[in-house]
């Protein structure tokens, strides 16, 4: 819905690339509450909500397209493509949206956490949500909204709560495009390659697609990695709360706080504690509810991580290494608890060694936006990457957050090391779902390679290129 140059200059281009969006989600559910006869009654009430939201937003893309096009007047047709390039991942998101317009066993966790804050119920009871209490307390509040603007009699509140989650993909989604576009910039990507790798890794994202199958909310913490990167430089606070808000939604960007503190970001950490604190005292009336909370804090303390790394060896964790290896080798399951402990210190003692790698080369290197770019990016795409290891969930959709390090990487390594990149992106975006071991790890293998690939000792040196990192 952005486009990639989105620099509003004019009240207009707010209306086209804002308003026009929040209508067009809204149009539906007027069309809808009001009956009217261009909507026929003909198939189920969310297909019409649906239908009518791809036609709607259809329409706002379609003015989005013609009003680039006549903002470039006399561009040939390659270089219009290239403009439309954004604009038409859009397009196929919402064809995609629409089409998986229907609940996923996931979502139905999700709204029974719903279901159970807005009866006052612990929403943590049957143990199938995982997640810290915003994203469900939000959903609460989002039906609370329904229920005073709607008939529930003409659209059902929970198909309500689910029509804003589903938009709200989208959006996120063109969020997620705008910033890798802009974090690739900084990295030192041409327009011409920032674009057509950006839109790569879109179109050809097997967890993004998968993601948007289960109506996951991973895109929340990708954007919230992609922001905390983006600003630490210029503005450290927002870098902060951006880690803190994608850390209450699910725990792997806290991962990003280690680096902060150890690279003495004063004012990122700042930003995480005051936006944390802040979020935490609105969703528990300033103190005085603290109940959700003290559910999960106890949830969280019994974690199911058994259930997450059994027999699903689709979920490619150690644990879940280490289980399945003792399972199809026939060793003793006695093995399985110090094969973790051990490959999980591994792991953490790997990522510590290149963090204190990466500080000593960054104090040899000439003060200025490449030496930051540098550390900053580095450290916390490495951080943010571990979770993908060493955590017990990281099942096909969790690996849409490895986009920052698939960029990264590329950035790096993209001319001297083409063929390994694309395995290993291959590998993480490309590869389909499937339940045959030891295959089934090829995601986890390609996080290890792009990480090897973008080692501390490889630094693209010019600082041409980062000319923007500041």
């Amino acid at each position: 819905m952005l486009p990639i140059n989105f620099n509003p200059r004019k009240i207009s281009d707010y209306i086209f690339h804002i308003l026009l969006p929040v209508v067009a989600v809204w149009l539906p559910l007027l069309f809808l509450s009001l009956g009217l006869p261009i909507m026929p009654r003909i198939t189920s009430t969310a297909e019409q909500l649906f239908n009518a939201f791809s036609f709607c937003m259809w329409c706002v893309l379609f003015v989005a397209a013609y009003r680039e096009i006549k903002a470039h007047p006399g561009i040939s047709f390659e270089k219009g493509i290239m403009i439309l390039l954004p604009l038409l991942v859009s397009f196929f998101f919402l064809v995609l949206i629409v089409e998986h317009a229907d609940q996923s066993w996931d979502y139905e966790q999700y709204e029974n956490a719903f279901r159970a804050i807005v009866r006052k119920e612990n929403p943590y009871n049957s143990g199938r949500y995982l997640y810290p209490p915003l994203f469900a307390q939000v959903m609460a509040y989002i039906y609370s909204v329904g229920k005073k603007l709607l008939d529930p009699t003409t659209i059902n509140l929970w198909l309500f709560v689910f029509y804003i989650h589903q938009c709200a993909q989208l959006f996120l989604i063109n969020v997620a495009y705008q910033l890798s576009s802009r974090f690739a910039s900084r990295v030192g990507y041409s327009d011409l390659q920032n674009k057509l790798i950006v839109t790569g890794l879109f179109l050809f994202n097997f967890p993004l697609v998968r993601m948007l199958r289960l109506n996951q909310i991973n895109l929340y913490v990708l954007n919230a990695i992609l922001i905390a990167l983006l600003a630490l430089n210029r503005f450290p606070f927002l870098s902060g709360a951006a880690v803190a808000l994608g850390g209450l939604i699910k725990l792997y960007t806290l991962s990003m706080g280690a680096p902060l503190v150890m690279m003495k970001k004063w004012r990122a950490l700042f930003g995480a504690f005051v936006s944390g604190i802040l979020i935490i005292l609105l969703l528990t009336n300033f103190g005085r509810d603290l109940s959700l909370w003290k559910q999960f804090i106890l949830f969280f303390l019994s974690f199911p991580s058994e259930r997450e790394s059994s027999i699903w060896i689709r979920n490619t964790t150690l644990l879940s290494l280490a289980r399945n290896l003792a399972r199809f080798t026939e060793l003793p399951e006695s093995i399985i608890l110090p094969l973790v402990i051990i490959s999980t210190l591994a792991v953490l003692t790997w990522i510590a060694l290149r963090f204190y790698k990466r500080e000593k080369i960054y104090r040899t290197l000439p003060s200025g936006p490449a030496a930051e770019t540098y550390r900053n990016f580095g450290s916390l795409i490495d951080f943010s990457s571990v979770a993908l290891l060493v955590t017990p969930s990281a099942w096909d959709h969790h690996f849409v957050i490895a986009l920052p390090l698939a960029l990264w990487a590329v950035a790096l390594r993209g001319k001297d090391r083409p063929g390994w990149l694309g395995i290993a992106i291959t590998c993480i975006f490309v590869l389909p779902s499937f339940d045959i071991f030891p295959f089934n790890y090829l995601r986890m293998f390609g996080v290890v390679v792009l990480l090897l690939l973008a080692s501390p000792d490889f630094f693209l040196k010019s600082s041409e290129k980062y000319q923007q990192g500041s």
